[in-house]
């Protein structure tokens, strides 16, 4: 035996096997962590907005009902647009992963 911890290393022969069952037990524990934490911020965040429109409720009511119908049309064509932008964009980025059928659309 040598004192030398490198050259020991180098004799020490083969390298140990990979053992896939530990391996994929381990990725299975820290995927499942990541989807409840994904999870969790999503509810946190629909909580959020719950409560504040939960919040925004009467003065949104009173702005709403004093519209007009044409601003109330102006309003609809708007969000219209807001959402095919949206959609737009998604779709160009394709930072949301679309179904097979949808991608064989494009």
């Amino acid at each position: 035996m040598t004192t030398d911890p490198l050259k020991a290393f180098f004799e020490a022969g083969e390298a140990p096997v990979v053992d896939q069952a530990f391996r994929a037990a381990t990725m299975q524990r820290i995927a499942q962590r990541r989807l409840h934490l994904g999870l969790a911020r999503a509810a946190l965040a629909g909580l959020v907005v719950f409560v504040a429109l939960l919040l925004l409720r009467p003065i949104l009511v009173i702005l709403v009902l004093n519209l007009p119908a044409s601003f109330g049309q102006a309003v609809l064509m708007l969000a219209a647009t807001g959402l095919l932008a949206l959609a737009g964009y998604y779709l160009a980025t394709r930072t949301v992963p679309l179904p097979a059928w949808v991608q064989r659309l494009l």
